[in-house]
């Protein structure tokens, strides 16, 4: 392989830790069966009707004289603040790891970041799930895909104008679970394929999720599909939430629907108040359990010395502030446990952007400036100079409007083999505008194999099967890879492109044609 991939250097995401707070080991303070009281809530969390029948019992048996001493302050208050509200996030890392992963933007340096977004303004009014364990559906239908509709059209949302949890939830229950619990990978899954309805139109009920939608709504559902969803975590492997990502999703407007563990003061004391700052006690997580909800903000300056994250909780007004609360960036690091981003879009989820806008070009990594190309016609961009062997260098890509981006390498001997996506796993949707180095973590490096690396940057506005592509590729008998990209993509590659220069060569086209194709080559010496 000419050029070849090689970890870079003191990866800042590798280093990051959980801040302050720490899980207490499972041999300290927990001897015997004490261990057990957390497994036991957790159990009951998810099953309200439960508690609430194991809350009344307790109380029964303190009057008549049972276990007094054991009522010391909070204790059976606990269990009454837990009975009136309910979760139902499950997680399971298999099913996580289905999701595929954004590919976040470079640095704050090329993407300057605000420092406090809010989408408060789109939010539908927060009402209660009540005691079913929808929380799952209220966050990724109710909150999520509501606000993104609400955005494009720049309107605040009534409640019957948000789409109904309950059309969402009755589809994605466990089975068998009486109505507690759901994947929020199902959710975007099925907001994807199947679309949702105005509340409207499937009205909510705690008490029962039996009821499913008709064929007429399903087919009235589809025009409400999303566009896509990503998974923002640190690594296609490293299911740690990636923070940085989800600022950037929430600074050009789409919200974050997380999972995350939540009890003891954040159902306990939050009526009326702004932000959740937990105790050393939450950080043990007694009794805690998994709890859906959606990020509709961020503020870097919001506790002083660090950030935090707005979340939009679907127990009622009374919750926060208005349903809503703050939560600082390193509480929310050690409590969050999945973060999905729903793609930005218009009126219509089929909508495409009415040009191709990219700049492209190879940054240097021990200078961190660009490296100077020169067009050699028929889209083909080359290094004024040549680069040293054993260079590290990655390539550069903006795009200002919504793309898809793909990464071809040529080997020596002409075969095509594939940079990005790097996995399976990997996004190449491109639907948060700025500026990607490729790849994110590692630096491409020429080796001392001959004296030219080739690579092909390919634009598209809808999705492509990039491995039917490289079969292609190989198969083609161009000389050349602008030649093969051109046998391959026939008529769905633009030749009509208009390109500008600078430290990074621009693209544009009009989108009349699927794709836009860039050929890079670096000379070496």
């Amino acid at each position: 392989m000419p050029i070849r991939m090689v970890p870079d250097e003191g990866n800042e995401q590798s280093s990051r830790s959980n801040g302050p707070l720490r899980r207490r080991s499972s041999g300290t303070g927990m001897a015997g069966g004490g261990s057990l009281i957390p497994l036991l809530l957790g159990f009951l969390i998810k099953r309200p009707k439960l508690l609430l029948v194991l809350a009344i019992g307790f109380a029964l048996f303190y009057f008549f004289g049972g276990m007094k001493s054991c009522t010391g302050p909070g204790g059976d208050d606990m269990i009454s603040q837990l009975a009136g509200f309910t979760t139902g996030a499950e997680f399971d890392p298999a099913l996580y790891d289905q999701a595929e992963v954004y590919e976040p933007l470079a640095d704050n340096v090329k993407n300057p970041l605000p420092e406090r977004i809010t989408l408060e303004r789109y939010c539908p009014p927060r009402l209660n799930q009540g005691q079913q364990g929808s929380c799952v559906a209220w966050a990724s239908a109710y909150a999520a895909r509501t606000i993104v509709q609400a955005r494009a059209a720049e309107r605040t949302p009534s409640s019957q104008e948000a789409f109904s949890p309950s059309y969402l939830y009755n589809q994605i229950k466990i089975p068998n679970s009486g109505c507690q619990g759901s994947y929020i990978y199902r959710a975007m899954e099925t907001m994807l394929q199947g679309g949702v309805l105005p509340f409207s139109r499937f009205g909510y009920t705690d008490q029962d999720c039996s009821k499913q939608p008709s064929g007429s709504d399903k087919q009235q559902a589809q025009q409400y599909r999303i566009k896509g969803f990503q998974r923002l975590t640190l690594g296609a492997d490293d299911q740690r939430v990636d923070m940085l990502a989800m600022k950037q999703y929430l600074s050009q407007g789409s919200p974050v629907v997380i999972g995350m563990m939540v009890g003891g003061t954040f159902m306990q004391d939050m009526e009326g108040r702004e932000a959740w700052t937990p105790t050393q006690n939450d950080a043990n997580m007694p009794g805690f359990g998994g709890h859906a909800m959606c990020v509709v903000g961020y503020d870097d300056y919001k506790f002083g010395d660090q950030g935090g994250f707005l979340l939009m909780n679907s127990w009622g007004p009374e919750w926060g502030a208005n349903g809503l609360a703050w939560v600082p960036y390193d509480a929310f690091d050690y409590f969050c446990k999945e973060a999905y981003a729903v793609y930005p879009m218009g009126e219509n989820p089929t909508e495409r952007p009415a040009e191709f806008d990219i700049r492209f070009g190879f940054q240097d990594q021990s200078t961190k400036r660009n490296i100077r190309l020169v067009s050699a016609g028929d889209g083909i961009f080359r290094t004024v100079e040549p680069i040293a062997k054993g260079s590290k260098f990655k390539v550069e890509v903006t795009n200002n409007a919504e793309c898809y981006t793909y990464l071809f390498g040529q080997e020596t001997d002409g075969s095509i083999y594939v940079l990005f996506p790097y996995t399976p796993k990997h996004s190449p949707y491109c639907g948060i505008t700025g500026t990607r180095l490729f790849p994110h973590d590692h630096s491409l490096m020429a080796d001392d194999v001959g004296s030219r690396d080739v690579m092909a940057v390919l634009v598209t506005n809808q999705p492509f099967d990039y491995n039917k592509v490289q079969e292609g590729l190989n198969a083609s008998r161009a000389g050349d890879l602008a030649g093969k990209l051109r046998d391959v993509l026939g008529e769905e590659l633009q030749t009509t492109v208009r390109y500008t220069d600078g430290e990074t060569i621009g693209a544009t086209c009009s989108t009349d044609r699927n794709a836009l194709a860039i050929v890079l080559e670096l000379d070496k010496r």
